[in-house]
């Protein structure tokens, strides 16, 4: 249930703070540091459109894991001594070779490399590669072995025999079969982002979200947040010795424009409605006032004041009341002149107002413009 109150014993209050407007507008000369003409706006950050999703590049070919090997010749003899252990790899990683063998004479074992030597890396594109032994002429039988650190099963071992008589080999090309590249399917185009349901709020804003005017004519442009809308119950009771609360709030005001913005928000800023302890809710006009700031402790600065360029200021006022809570805290925006049919009477026009509810319909904010 609502119930409307014009509170006009508040009146002497708002005409001293006219007043005092008044005199801040002389001082500051220039009207339209005082001036916001329009509503601002409150853009919830998850309808704000988010650009197209940049498309990343086709991976690189693929080489999968293969190595295969052999040797030249499987013989050696008085005219032939040298034998070539041969592979091709790709994505192998590295090649181990080890070779020994038999002996005719004294110690009867040739321990040719003395174990595995890591003799080729292979990281990725086909490659060939090649090792040649000499087997000396007293080694009458001998073994290479082969294998790719990369590829599991790859290990092969070859005998190589001597015979006494000269040969003429027809010698073993290096193996192949190794399959290539793989290349990767092409990603496929994105498509925007789809374009979401905007959600926009131009007066009743939430507590704490941030809400920007649009930029006016002269270049004043400007970043609104009211936070921490309290009540606490007062000491001092009302004209007529009814109980009162004292109602607290803070105000941000950053000047993202390009102008100095006046600003008297003890003046501009007000509580305009409040829910009685029964849910009524009444409305009217509950200006800022120095007694209640210091009853609830605070020592606050009333004055008018400057905001320049890229300047953050932060404003806590406090206003007597009937025992309630707040339910809504309005602003003038429009300081320069006061609108005779407005109903709240005011010392401006142009009002926006904050409900005391924080936003559950989305988080975060929007880019600061």
């Amino acid at each position: 249930m609502r119930e409307t109150i014009l509170n006009y014993r508040q009146r002497p209050i708002i005409l001293a703070a006219m007043l005092l407007l008044a005199a801040a507008i002389a001082c500051a000369g220039e009207v339209q540091n005082l001036y916001i003409g329009d509503l601002p706006q409150y853009l919830c950050p998850s309808s704000t459109p988010r650009p197209t999703h940049t498309q990343p590049p086709t991976g690189q070919p693929l080489w999968p894991p293969y190595f295969a090997s052999n040797v030249s010749w499987y013989q050696v003899a008085p005219n032939f001594n040298t034998i070539t252990a041969q592979w091709t790899g790709q994505s192998a990683g590295t090649v181990y070779l080890s070779y020994s063998g038999s002996m005719s004479t004294y110690p009867y074992y040739w321990p040719g490399s003395g174990g595995y030597l890591a003799v080729d890396t292979i990281p990725g594109p086909t490659r060939t590669g090649l090792y040649p032994i000499t087997i000396p002429p007293n080694v009458t039988y001998a073994t290479i072995s082969l294998y790719a650190s990369g590829v599991t099963g790859s290990s092969r071992s070859y005998t190589v025999t001597r015979v006494y008589y000269a040969i003429y080999p027809v010698l073993y090309p290096p193996p192949g079969g190794a399959p290539g590249s793989i290349t990767p399917t092409p990603r496929p185009t994105y498509t925007p982002w789809p374009t979401p349901t905007q959600y926009v709020r131009t007066n009743d804003y939430f507590v704490g979200d941030a809400i920007y005017t649009s930029e006016q004519p002269s270049g004043l442009r400007l970043r609104f947040r009211v936070t921490d809308i309290q009540d606490m119950p007062a000491a001092k009771v009302g004209e007529e010795g009814q109980p009162q609360s004292i109602y607290l709030w803070t105000v941000e005001i950053k000047n993202i424009g390009s102008v100095e913005y006046d600003v008297f928000p003890a003046a501009q800023m007000y509580v305009s409605a409040i829910t009685l302890p029964g849910g009524m809710e009444t409305e009217g006009v509950w200006g800022a006032s120095l007694a209640a700031a210091e009853e609830a402790g605070l020592t606050p600065n009333y004055e008018a004041t400057d905001i320049q360029p890229d300047e953050t200021k932060t404003f806590t006022l406090a206003a007597y009341g009937p025992r309630g809570t707040a339910r809504r805290i309005s602003y003038a925006l429009d300081a320069s002149a006061r609108e005779d049919l407005n109903p709240t009477v005011v010392p401006g026009r142009n009002i926006v107002s904050w409900i005391n509810e924080t936003n559950t319909i989305c988080t975060g904010e929007i880019e600061e413009p």
